[in-house]
């Protein structure tokens, strides 16, 4: 049983991300959890050399959501996004991180 848990896990943090830019926030990405968080954002910054402005925390839910505003381009933004999406569709492995 340990092993599914262990699965479903590694699922949900390869779970597609869905970038949206919102009028006045710029680009903002929601993540399900605090370990889908703490992965995307490690990602982002180690692989991409992008980071986020702020984030914020749904205390109901337990989303977190990344705020961009000016701290990055947006299209570097969305090609991270793509270029993750893309690794986590076409590979079982999690991207390294520190």
């Amino acid at each position: 049983m340990l092993g599914v848990k262990c699965l479903s896990s590694m699922s949900d943090l390869r779970r597609k991300l869905e970038l949206r830019i919102e009028p006045e926030q710029g680009p903002v990405l929601e993540l399900d959890d605090w370990n889908h968080r703490d992965y995307i954002e490690d990602v982002l910054a180690e692989h991409f050399g992008v980071d986020y402005e702020y984030l914020t925390e749904d205390v109901k839910s337990g989303k977190y959501t990344l705020y961009f505003c000016d701290s990055n381009k947006v299209e570097d933004i969305e090609n991270a996004i793509a270029a993750i999406n893309k690794h986590h569709a076409s590979s079982q492995d999690l991207y390294e991180t520190i």
